[in-house]
């Protein structure tokens, strides 16, 4: 059974950039080491949003979880940005397929080397061609997949034991067959997971 990654495990998960270290010549003196706003402690694992503040990276992400996708500093709102390989997205409608209306999804995540926000970053992984359903009434959801999709957050690299990791939704419900998405709750769900990655 592969072990899937977890999704927005990417550096830049809240629109932010990490600092992993610099030339010696250029590394701070104990009394310029940056403290975190936080925490009040030394940077640990430090992350720098876009708006320049840093924090630690387990502090930045309690923050995030309590209090919403916003600086906690400037109170700037932040972007979740995920470790999804590029590739294409394409929908289009079929009216009365199996008996449903639907839209189609089509997804396209060609083979690739991982970077340092996947599991083995040097390493290759296996792509992927996939085909979702989703009921036509809720053009909605529609848009917020798309914009989940351009933020990176539709797919991740999955470890496997086999010969190479693979691409695998992330824990954004999809339907594999047009009676799925009909299914009671599956909108709802799919809504919950947009929503906790700050899509709404």
């Amino acid at each position: 059974m592969p072990k899937i990654s977890k999704a927005g495990r990417a550096v830049g998960i809240y629109g932010c950039f990490t600092e992993t270290g610099e030339p010696s010549e250029a590394r701070a003196t104990a009394a310029d080491v940056e403290t975190c706003p936080l925490c009040m402690e030394p940077l640990k694992e430090k992350q720098r949003l876009i708006c320049t503040h840093a924090f630690c990276a387990a502090c930045l992400k309690r923050y995030v979880a309590t209090l919403g996708l916003q600086c906690p500093v400037c109170l700037k709102a932040l972007r979740v940005v995920g470790d999804q390989p590029e590739g294409q997205m394409t929908s289009k409608y079929f009216n009365n397929i199996f008996g449903f209306d639907c839209v189609v999804m089509k997804y396209n995540i060609p083979w690739g080397i991982q970077t340092e926000a996947h599991p083995n970053p040097g390493k290759p992984f296996t792509g992927v061609k996939t085909t979702a359903y989703f009921p036509k009434r809720d053009q909605g959801v529609l848009k917020l997949l798309q914009r989940a999709f351009e933020q990176k957050l539709v797919f991740t690299v999955a470890a496997t034991n086999e010969a190479a990791d693979r691409v695998a939704f992330t824990d954004i419900p999809h339907a594999g067959h047009p009676n799925a998405c009909y299914k009671p709750g599956f909108l709802q769900e799919v809504k919950a997971a947009l929503r906790a990655k700050g899509i709404e």
